[in-house]
Protein backbone atom coordinates (compact mmCIF):
# COMPACT_ATOMS: atom_id res chain seq x y z
CA UNK A 1 0.00 0.00 0.00
CA UNK A 2 0.90 3.84 -0.96
CA UNK A 3 0.27 7.05 0.24
CA UNK A 4 -1.93 7.10 -2.59
CA UNK A 5 -3.89 4.57 -2.07
CA UNK A 6 -4.93 5.96 1.59
CA UNK A 7 -8.47 7.03 2.30
CA UNK A 8 -7.66 9.01 4.91
CA UNK A 9 -3.90 9.50 6.26
CA UNK A 10 -3.67 10.44 10.35
CA UNK A 11 -0.75 12.20 11.94
CA UNK A 12 -0.86 11.02 15.46
CA UNK A 13 2.54 13.22 17.22
CA UNK A 14 4.32 11.87 19.23
CA UNK A 15 3.71 15.34 21.62
CA UNK A 16 7.08 17.06 21.26
CA UNK A 17 7.52 16.07 18.41
CA UNK A 18 7.68 18.79 15.76
CA UNK A 19 3.62 18.55 15.67
CA UNK A 20 3.41 22.26 16.23
CA UNK A 21 5.54 22.91 13.24
CA UNK A 22 3.92 20.41 10.83
CA UNK A 23 0.35 21.84 11.92
CA UNK A 24 1.44 25.36 11.57
CA UNK A 25 2.68 24.66 8.21
CA UNK A 26 -0.20 22.93 7.09
CA UNK A 27 -2.71 25.31 8.33
CA UNK A 28 -1.56 28.09 6.98
CA UNK A 29 -2.08 26.57 3.48
CA UNK A 30 -4.32 23.48 4.01
CA UNK A 31 -5.13 22.63 0.12
CA UNK A 32 -2.25 21.25 -1.76
CA UNK A 33 -2.09 18.94 -4.78
CA UNK A 34 1.04 16.25 -4.84
CA UNK A 35 3.22 16.01 -8.08
CA UNK A 36 1.25 12.54 -8.69
CA UNK A 37 -1.86 14.93 -8.67
CA UNK A 38 -3.95 13.55 -6.00
CA UNK A 39 -5.36 16.24 -3.80
CA UNK A 40 -4.63 16.71 -0.12
CA UNK A 41 -6.41 18.07 2.24
CA UNK A 42 -5.88 19.35 6.02
CA UNK A 43 -8.40 19.12 8.23
CA UNK A 44 -9.19 21.50 11.77
CA UNK A 45 -11.74 21.28 13.75
CA UNK A 46 -13.35 24.26 16.22
CA UNK A 47 -15.79 23.54 19.02
CA UNK A 48 -19.05 26.04 18.25
CA UNK A 49 -21.96 25.86 21.06
CA UNK A 50 -20.55 23.25 22.17
CA UNK A 51 -20.39 20.77 19.11
CA UNK A 52 -17.42 19.43 17.15
CA UNK A 53 -17.10 21.17 13.96
CA UNK A 54 -14.63 20.75 11.20
CA UNK A 55 -12.99 23.51 9.49
CA UNK A 56 -11.65 23.48 5.98
CA UNK A 57 -10.08 25.34 2.99
CA UNK A 58 -9.87 28.94 3.91
CA UNK A 59 -11.44 28.14 7.55
CA UNK A 60 -8.37 26.35 8.54
CA UNK A 61 -6.03 29.39 7.79
CA UNK A 62 -8.62 32.00 9.00
CA UNK A 63 -8.94 29.68 12.71
CA UNK A 64 -5.19 29.50 13.08
CA UNK A 65 -4.34 33.86 12.33
CA UNK A 66 -6.84 33.52 14.97
CA UNK A 67 -5.26 31.02 17.61
CA UNK A 68 -2.60 32.47 19.52
CA UNK A 69 -1.01 28.89 18.59
CA UNK A 70 -0.50 29.99 15.22
CA UNK A 71 -2.12 26.51 13.97
CA UNK A 72 -5.38 24.39 14.21
CA UNK A 73 -5.72 20.94 15.05
CA UNK A 74 -8.30 17.98 15.69
CA UNK A 75 -9.73 16.98 19.21
CA UNK A 76 -8.66 14.53 21.30
CA UNK A 77 -11.04 11.58 22.06
CA UNK A 78 -11.18 11.09 25.64
CA UNK A 79 -10.56 14.17 26.90
CA UNK A 80 -11.83 17.21 24.72
CA UNK A 81 -15.18 14.83 22.90
CA UNK A 82 -16.44 11.47 23.48
CA UNK A 83 -15.42 8.70 21.38
CA UNK A 84 -18.48 8.09 19.66
CA UNK A 85 -18.81 11.76 18.62
CA UNK A 86 -15.09 11.96 17.70
CA UNK A 87 -15.22 8.44 15.10
CA UNK A 88 -18.52 9.84 13.84
CA UNK A 89 -17.38 13.04 13.09
CA UNK A 90 -14.15 11.62 11.25
CA UNK A 91 -16.13 9.18 9.33
CA UNK A 92 -18.28 11.49 8.24
CA UNK A 93 -15.26 14.08 6.56
CA UNK A 94 -13.58 10.71 5.23
CA UNK A 95 -16.96 10.20 3.20
CA UNK A 96 -17.05 13.48 2.12
CA UNK A 97 -13.54 13.49 0.96
CA UNK A 98 -14.07 9.95 -0.86
CA UNK A 99 -17.09 11.60 -2.68
CA UNK A 100 -14.38 15.25 -2.90
CA UNK A 101 -11.26 13.00 -4.84
CA UNK A 102 -9.18 14.57 -2.01
CA UNK A 103 -7.23 12.83 0.48
CA UNK A 104 -8.40 13.68 4.28
CA UNK A 105 -5.10 14.77 6.61
CA UNK A 106 -6.42 14.87 10.43
CA UNK A 107 -3.81 15.76 12.91
CA UNK A 108 -3.61 15.59 17.13
CA UNK A 109 -0.23 14.82 18.55
CA UNK A 110 -2.30 12.70 21.63
CA UNK A 111 -3.71 10.40 19.26
CA UNK A 112 -0.65 8.17 19.47
CA UNK A 113 -2.07 6.90 22.83
CA UNK A 114 -5.71 6.07 21.60
CA UNK A 115 -4.86 2.89 18.87
CA UNK A 116 -7.82 1.26 20.53
CA UNK A 117 -10.41 4.05 19.53
CA UNK A 118 -8.87 4.13 15.96
CA UNK A 119 -9.17 0.48 15.77
CA UNK A 120 -12.76 0.39 16.12
CA UNK A 121 -14.15 3.49 14.04
CA UNK A 122 -11.52 1.76 11.12
CA UNK A 123 -13.27 -1.86 11.46
CA UNK A 124 -16.69 -0.01 11.68
CA UNK A 125 -15.71 1.30 8.14
CA UNK A 126 -14.35 -2.04 6.69
CA UNK A 127 -10.46 -1.90 7.94
CA UNK A 128 -10.17 0.88 4.53
CA UNK A 129 -5.95 1.59 3.98
CA UNK A 130 -5.12 4.79 5.77
CA UNK A 131 -1.81 6.23 6.61
CA UNK A 132 -0.20 6.68 10.13
CA UNK A 133 2.35 9.00 10.48
CA UNK A 134 4.01 9.38 13.54
CA UNK A 135 7.41 11.25 15.08
CA UNK A 136 9.75 9.87 17.92
CA UNK A 137 12.75 11.38 20.17
CA UNK A 138 14.68 9.39 22.37
CA UNK A 139 12.87 9.29 25.60
CA UNK A 140 16.16 11.08 27.78
CA UNK A 141 15.54 14.33 25.96
CA UNK A 142 11.72 14.24 25.17
CA UNK A 143 11.23 13.27 29.21
CA UNK A 144 13.34 16.63 29.54
CA UNK A 145 10.68 18.38 27.28
CA UNK A 146 7.84 16.87 28.57
CA UNK A 147 8.47 18.08 32.02
CA UNK A 148 8.70 21.57 31.40
CA UNK A 149 5.74 21.59 29.26
CA UNK A 150 3.32 19.73 31.34
CA UNK A 151 4.92 18.24 34.47
CA UNK A 152 6.62 21.11 36.30
CA UNK A 153 3.10 23.07 36.14
CA UNK A 154 1.71 20.67 38.94
CA UNK A 155 4.78 18.10 40.15
CA UNK A 156 7.91 21.13 40.06
CA UNK A 157 10.00 18.38 41.50
CA UNK A 158 11.09 16.03 38.49
CA UNK A 159 12.08 13.42 40.52
CA UNK A 160 8.33 13.00 41.94
CA UNK A 161 6.92 13.85 38.54
CA UNK A 162 9.15 10.75 37.23
CA UNK A 163 7.89 8.43 40.25
CA UNK A 164 4.23 9.34 39.80
CA UNK A 165 4.52 8.54 35.64
CA UNK A 166 2.38 11.84 34.83
CA UNK A 167 3.65 11.44 31.40
CA UNK A 168 5.28 8.21 30.24
CA UNK A 169 7.13 7.42 27.59
CA UNK A 170 5.07 4.27 26.22
CA UNK A 171 5.56 5.29 22.29
CA UNK A 172 7.26 2.00 21.03
CA UNK A 173 4.72 0.05 22.51
CA UNK A 174 1.60 2.40 21.07
CA UNK A 175 2.73 2.09 17.67
CA UNK A 176 2.93 -2.14 18.26
CA UNK A 177 -1.10 -1.31 19.08
CA UNK A 178 -1.62 0.97 15.95
CA UNK A 179 0.55 -1.51 13.84
CA UNK A 180 -1.76 -4.37 14.96
CA UNK A 181 -4.79 -2.76 12.82
CA UNK A 182 -5.71 -4.29 9.61
CA UNK A 183 -5.16 -2.38 6.69
CA UNK A 184 -2.78 0.46 8.23
CA UNK A 185 0.27 1.99 6.70
CA UNK A 186 2.66 2.93 9.25
CA UNK A 187 5.44 5.94 9.09
CA UNK A 188 7.72 6.64 11.82
CA UNK A 189 10.94 8.90 12.06
CA UNK A 190 13.10 10.34 14.10
CA UNK A 191 12.11 14.23 15.38
CA UNK A 192 14.98 15.48 13.66
CA UNK A 193 14.42 14.45 10.04
CA UNK A 194 12.24 17.76 10.33
CA UNK A 195 8.32 16.85 9.77
CA UNK A 196 7.40 19.28 7.96
CA UNK A 197 9.88 18.50 5.30
CA UNK A 198 9.49 15.05 5.87
CA UNK A 199 5.75 14.63 5.14
CA UNK A 200 5.68 16.86 2.09
CA UNK A 201 8.06 14.79 0.75
CA UNK A 202 6.11 11.82 1.78
CA UNK A 203 3.12 13.35 0.08
CA UNK A 204 5.17 14.88 -2.73
CA UNK A 205 3.95 18.28 -2.18
CA UNK A 206 6.01 21.60 -1.83
CA UNK A 207 5.45 24.05 0.85
CA UNK A 208 7.49 26.73 2.57
CA UNK A 209 9.22 25.83 5.58
CA UNK A 210 7.24 26.66 8.84
CA UNK A 211 9.09 29.32 11.83
CA UNK A 212 6.60 27.84 14.02
CA UNK A 213 8.56 25.68 16.49
CA UNK A 214 7.28 25.18 19.98
CA UNK A 215 11.04 24.43 22.03
CA UNK A 216 11.30 24.46 25.82
CA UNK A 217 12.04 27.59 26.95
CA UNK A 218 14.71 29.07 29.16
CA UNK A 219 15.67 28.54 32.58
CA UNK A 220 15.18 31.75 33.00
CA UNK A 221 11.67 32.22 31.36
CA UNK A 222 10.26 28.80 33.41
CA UNK A 223 11.85 30.40 36.38
CA UNK A 224 9.50 33.62 35.46
CA UNK A 225 6.34 31.67 34.97
CA UNK A 226 6.49 29.49 37.93
CA UNK A 227 7.10 32.63 39.97
CA UNK A 228 4.08 34.39 38.02
CA UNK A 229 1.53 31.85 37.08
CA UNK A 230 -1.11 34.47 35.98
CA UNK A 231 0.79 34.05 32.66
CA UNK A 232 0.93 30.21 32.81
CA UNK A 233 -1.70 29.10 35.12
CA UNK A 234 -1.61 25.47 34.33
CA UNK A 235 -0.22 22.35 32.56
CA UNK A 236 -2.86 23.38 29.18
CA UNK A 237 -2.70 27.20 28.75
CA UNK A 238 0.85 27.80 27.18
CA UNK A 239 -0.48 31.08 25.42
CA UNK A 240 2.25 33.33 26.64
CA UNK A 241 4.92 30.41 25.70
CA UNK A 242 4.38 31.11 22.14
CA UNK A 243 4.22 34.89 22.70
CA UNK A 244 7.57 34.46 23.94
CA UNK A 245 9.10 32.80 21.23
CA UNK A 246 7.77 34.97 18.97
CA UNK A 247 9.72 38.05 20.68
CA UNK A 248 12.67 36.38 22.01
CA UNK A 249 13.76 34.69 18.54
CA UNK A 250 17.36 36.27 18.51
CA UNK A 251 19.65 37.51 21.39
CA UNK A 252 22.00 36.06 23.40
CA UNK A 253 21.73 32.32 24.22
CA UNK A 254 20.51 31.19 27.82
CA UNK A 255 20.13 28.26 28.97
CA UNK A 256 17.66 25.81 28.27
CA UNK A 257 15.43 24.58 30.99
CA UNK A 258 17.13 21.05 32.23
CA UNK A 259 15.92 18.83 34.66
CA UNK A 260 17.97 15.73 34.49
CA UNK A 261 20.59 14.50 36.56
CA UNK A 262 23.42 11.50 36.42
CA UNK A 263 21.49 9.28 38.55
CA UNK A 264 18.08 10.05 36.78
CA UNK A 265 20.00 8.27 33.35
CA UNK A 266 20.12 4.72 34.18
CA UNK A 267 16.12 4.44 34.46
CA UNK A 268 15.69 6.45 30.93
CA UNK A 269 17.75 4.15 29.38
CA UNK A 270 16.01 0.88 30.80
CA UNK A 271 12.55 2.92 29.66
CA UNK A 272 14.70 3.46 26.12
CA UNK A 273 15.78 -0.02 25.43
CA UNK A 274 12.54 -1.27 26.33
CA UNK A 275 10.33 0.76 24.24
CA UNK A 276 13.24 0.55 21.22
CA UNK A 277 12.93 -3.28 21.38
CA UNK A 278 9.05 -2.82 20.79
CA UNK A 279 9.59 -0.53 17.94
CA UNK A 280 12.59 -3.12 16.29
CA UNK A 281 9.91 -5.80 16.65
CA UNK A 282 7.35 -4.16 14.66
CA UNK A 283 9.00 -1.66 12.87
CA UNK A 284 10.39 -1.86 9.17
CA UNK A 285 14.11 -2.58 9.33
CA UNK A 286 14.93 0.87 7.73
CA UNK A 287 12.61 3.02 10.13
CA UNK A 288 13.60 1.70 13.09
CA UNK A 289 17.50 2.01 12.20
CA UNK A 290 16.50 5.51 11.24
CA UNK A 291 14.93 6.24 14.72
CA UNK A 292 17.11 4.20 17.32
CA UNK A 293 20.28 5.87 15.54
CA UNK A 294 20.36 8.77 17.99
CA UNK A 295 22.80 7.84 20.09
CA UNK A 296 20.31 8.33 23.16
CA UNK A 297 18.58 4.98 22.41
CA UNK A 298 21.60 2.96 22.68
CA UNK A 299 24.44 4.58 25.46
CA UNK A 300 23.37 3.67 28.74
CA UNK A 301 25.14 6.86 30.27
CA UNK A 302 25.08 9.60 27.70
CA UNK A 303 26.91 12.41 29.61
CA UNK A 304 26.49 15.05 27.64
CA UNK A 305 27.69 18.71 29.08
CA UNK A 306 23.42 19.43 30.00
CA UNK A 307 23.77 16.33 32.23
CA UNK A 308 26.84 17.17 33.56
CA UNK A 309 26.10 20.87 34.74
CA UNK A 310 22.80 18.94 36.44
CA UNK A 311 19.39 20.93 36.60
CA UNK A 312 18.94 24.29 35.64
CA UNK A 313 18.88 27.15 38.04
CA UNK A 314 15.64 28.57 38.08
CA UNK A 315 16.67 31.69 39.68
CA UNK A 316 20.02 32.92 38.22
CA UNK A 317 19.73 36.49 38.44
CA UNK A 318 21.98 37.07 35.57
CA UNK A 319 19.79 35.09 32.91
CA UNK A 320 16.91 37.06 34.27
CA UNK A 321 18.33 39.97 33.03
CA UNK A 322 19.67 39.07 29.95
CA UNK A 323 15.41 37.47 29.70
CA UNK A 324 14.35 40.78 30.48
CA UNK A 325 16.89 42.99 28.37
CA UNK A 326 15.18 40.86 25.25
CA UNK A 327 11.50 42.16 26.61
CA UNK A 328 12.28 45.50 28.16
CA UNK A 329 12.82 48.77 26.20
CA UNK A 330 14.78 51.17 28.27
CA UNK A 331 16.58 50.29 31.06
CA UNK A 332 16.30 49.49 34.51
CA UNK A 333 18.59 49.67 38.12
CA UNK A 334 21.97 47.60 37.61
CA UNK A 335 20.81 46.33 40.96
CA UNK A 336 17.54 45.63 40.67
CA UNK A 337 16.40 42.37 42.42
CA UNK A 338 14.54 39.41 41.90
CA UNK A 339 11.15 40.40 42.03
CA UNK A 340 11.85 44.07 40.94
CA UNK A 341 12.90 42.58 37.15
CA UNK A 342 9.50 40.20 37.51
CA UNK A 343 7.32 43.21 38.21
CA UNK A 344 8.90 44.89 35.33
CA UNK A 345 8.59 41.86 32.86
CA UNK A 346 5.42 41.43 33.73
CA UNK A 347 3.67 44.83 33.12
CA UNK A 348 5.89 44.33 29.55
CA UNK A 349 4.07 40.97 29.07
CA UNK A 350 0.40 42.31 29.87
CA UNK A 351 0.70 44.90 27.01
CA UNK A 352 2.03 42.14 24.80
CA UNK A 353 0.10 40.05 25.46
CA UNK A 354 -3.06 42.21 24.65
CA UNK A 355 -1.15 43.33 21.66
CA UNK A 356 -1.25 40.34 20.67
CA UNK A 357 -4.57 39.38 20.87
CA UNK A 358 -6.05 42.66 19.51
CA UNK A 359 -3.93 42.16 16.35
CA UNK A 360 -4.91 38.55 15.72
CA UNK A 361 -8.50 39.18 15.96
CA UNK A 362 -8.26 42.61 13.27
CA UNK A 363 -5.76 40.09 11.21
CA UNK A 364 -7.97 37.34 11.62
CA UNK A 365 -11.54 38.57 10.94
CA UNK A 366 -11.12 41.64 8.77
CA UNK A 367 -14.14 41.56 6.58
CA UNK A 368 -15.91 38.81 8.98
CA UNK A 369 -18.75 39.28 10.59
CA UNK A 370 -18.85 39.72 14.11
CA UNK A 371 -21.59 37.62 14.86
CA UNK A 372 -19.70 34.44 13.43
CA UNK A 373 -17.01 34.16 15.51
CA UNK A 374 -18.35 34.89 18.95
CA UNK A 375 -18.38 31.58 20.09
CA UNK A 376 -16.14 29.92 18.35
CA UNK A 377 -13.26 27.95 20.99
CA UNK A 378 -10.33 26.49 18.44
CA UNK A 379 -8.49 23.77 19.03
CA UNK A 380 -5.14 24.48 18.87
CA UNK A 381 -3.76 23.84 22.82
CA UNK A 382 -0.28 22.06 22.67
CA UNK A 383 -0.78 20.98 26.19
CA UNK A 384 -3.73 18.48 25.16
CA UNK A 385 -1.24 15.37 24.54
CA UNK A 386 -0.13 15.44 28.20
Amino acid sequence: MTFEDSLAVFHVGAPKCGSSALQSAWSVRPDRASRTGHRVRYIGAAKVRGLVMPLRGRAVSHAAALSPYGYVSMPDPGREVGASPFAAFLQREMARAHRGGYIPFFSNEGWIRRPEIFASLLADLGHPPVTVLAFLRPPLTWMNAAFWQWGVWSRPCFDDWLRAWRCPYSFGADLAAWVRIPNVRLQVAPVGQDAVAYTDALFQTSSQPSRQRHRTGSAAQIGFLLRNRRFRPDTHRAEIEFLLQRRSAAGPMLRRAWAIAPHHVETLQEIAQTQRQKLERVLPATQAEAICDDPFWASPYPYHPEIEKGPAQLDDLDELRIFAGRLLSGSWPADATLGELDRLIAKRLDTLLHKDRCGRWRAALFGAPSRRSATLTLRGDPGNAS
